[in-house]
């Protein structure tokens, strides 16, 4: 077996419904340990989290606001995951896979809320009030002795997925959209890509998040403003949308074009994978981005990681579905990026997918940056950053020119990978994330550990 067939083999696994089942068991069980967190205290989680925006930061370490920290994990988790991701989840399984992705978001929420709470509680501080952190570390600080490798494992995949998934197929759909609507040369883009990404990525996290603080709302509210624009065309058939959505999320529907059904399983393999690989909830990449925030408690950043699984999932997923389903783009028989951009059904709304796209995708390429380089520094220390920044920048530019898709299918595949050891962390440390609960809840000082 040559080195292609091993990587496609291990790709249907890490990304098959064996882990499927598995992301969903530990999102379960994390929502049962913290009491259901994300429906009983769910109106204390918008108070401290939206409804306090202005608030200063709270606590000494860390280097951003918890605001800053969740727009930076927010600018990593809204791709073209959440648009062509989306639009190809309904294509392969029809309406009703949306139920299954809203399942696996609210089960998520459970998930993330834990990754972002472990990533505070176990971060490395550093004298200077800088710290780092995410699941290498809760992995390498929290588990059992004989457990504790497990960081070491999870920094080395993350530090080479980061180039594919966070770099050449962000790059690659940005050049190839712009190049469609504005026919923009790809080598522009290429350069311009990097070129800012290496002024923002060079400022290290600060000037990251001042850069995600301000983009990433405008983007989310452009989106929106656009999105719900091209719905009044449709009003018509946003009742029928979501009829369609309830009423095949538990059995069979004919194809897009009439001629054959899809079974419930393949239905819920794409809504849920889609839920899944949206919102990243389980992939424990958005932990790196919490652990800088300035939080006197762990509890109170998790709260954030809930509200980033909800504005990815039940928000921005739920509107590009039902764009694509209202506007009917989805019984045209075309592949997912023609059925996105056939979506955006008004007068140049080809050219606002487009820009909407390379905002998406720009954003995630500069936050997975920061996530490459910390799983990098975990391993090599901090001389490792600059060479990292350098070799991520180059890859931003070719991966605009195209032709890695090679390249590409080996770093999805350690994207998945990623998940294995941060699932059994975040199993193995579920009854400390509910102890950290509690004592929040009961007005205890938290104690970081030693």
């Amino acid at each position: 077996m040559d080195l292609v067939s091993l990587n496609a083999l291990v790709n249907r696994y890490v990304w098959g419904p064996e882990m499927m089942v598995a992301f969903l068991v530990v999102g379960l069980y994390l929502t049962l340990r913290t009491g259901l967190i994300q429906f009983t205290k769910i109106g204390i989680i918008f108070r401290e989290t939206l409804g306090a925006i202005r608030e200063r930061a709270l606590g000494a370490s860390g280097e951003i606001t918890p605001f800053q920290a969740t727009m930076v994990a927010l600018g990593a988790t809204m791709g073209q995951g959440n648009l062509i991701g989306v639009t190809s989840a309904i294509l392969i399984g029809g309406p009703g896979a949306i139920f299954w992705m809203w399942v696996a978001g609210v089960l998520g929420m459970a998930t993330k809320f834990a990754e972002a709470t472990l990533a505070v509680h176990f971060r490395q501080r550093y004298a200077d009030g800088s710290v780092s952190g995410g699941p290498m570390y809760y992995l390498s600080r929290g588990l059992p002795k004989g457990l504790r490798w497990l960081g070491a494992v999870y920094a080395f995949l993350a530090a080479l997925a980061a180039f594919g998934i966070g770099n050449l197929t962000q790059s690659s759909a940005m050049a190839g959209s712009l190049e469609a609507a504005f026919d923009i040369p790809v080598g522009l883009t290429g350069f311009a890509v990097a070129l800012i990404a290496a002024f923002i990525l060079g400022g290290g996290i600060r000037r990251i998040a001042a850069f995600a603080q301000t983009l990433v709302p405008l983007m989310l509210f452009a989106f929106l403003a656009a999105g719900l624009y091209a719905l009044f065309f449709h009003l018509d058939a946003l009742g029928g949308a979501f009829a369609a959505i309830f009423q095949n999320a538990f059995g069979f529907r004919a194809a897009a074009g009439g001629a054959a059904g899809y079974a419930l399983a393949q239905t819920l393999k794409a809504g849920v994978g889609r839920g899944i690989f949206s919102n990243e909830a389980g992939l424990g990449s958005a932990a790196i981005a919490h652990a800088q925030a300035q939080v006197d408690h762990p509890v109170r950043q998790g709260f954030w990681g809930v509200i980033e699984v909800f504005l990815d999932t039940l928000v921005v997923n739920t509107v590009m579905a039902l764009l694509v389903l209202t506007s009917g783009a989805w019984q045209l028989g075309q592949s997912a990026p023609h059925a996105f951009v056939a979506a955006w059904d008004f007068p140049g709304g080809a050219s606002v997918a487009a820009v909407i796209l390379a905002l998406f995708v720009f954003t995630t390429l500069v936050s997975w940056g920061f996530y490459g380089e910390e799983a990098a520094g975990f391993l090599f220390g901090d001389g490792i950053r600059w060479p990292y920044r350098i070799t991520y920048i180059v890859f931003a530019f070719v991966g605009a020119l195209g032709g890695f898709e090679l390249l590409t299918a080996f770093a999805d595949t350690l994207n998945g990978l990623m998940a294995i050891p941060n699932l059994i962390g975040l199993l193995l440390l579920g009854g400390l994330v509910a102890q950290l609960v509690r004592g929040f809840f009961r007005g205890e000082p938290w104690q970081p550990p030693r």
